[in-house]
């Protein structure tokens, strides 16, 4: 049986940054660029919110984590 490696809580705010921060990017990128020829206006728009929303999460969890991380010290 394999043990679970624990990542130290300081780790996982970076990767929680990152994570939040390559989404925000992603939807600028996709706000910044025109539609392809295969895609609509409309799911050229659905695709930059989907990303927004994901970077929201990713950086509610951090705020939450960091809010956590702050309470233990």
């Amino acid at each position: 049986m394999q043990q679970r490696k624990e990542v130290p809580p300081a780790q996982q705010l970076e990767s929680l940054r990152k994570a939040r921060d390559h989404y925000s990017e992603l939807a600028d990128q996709i706000r910044n660029t025109a539609p392809d020829k295969n895609e609509s206006a409309s799911q050229h728009q659905a695709r930059e919110q989907n990303a927004r929303r994901v970077a929201a999460a990713y950086g509610n969890s951090f705020d939450i984590q960091n809010a956590l991380l702050g309470r233990a010290k």
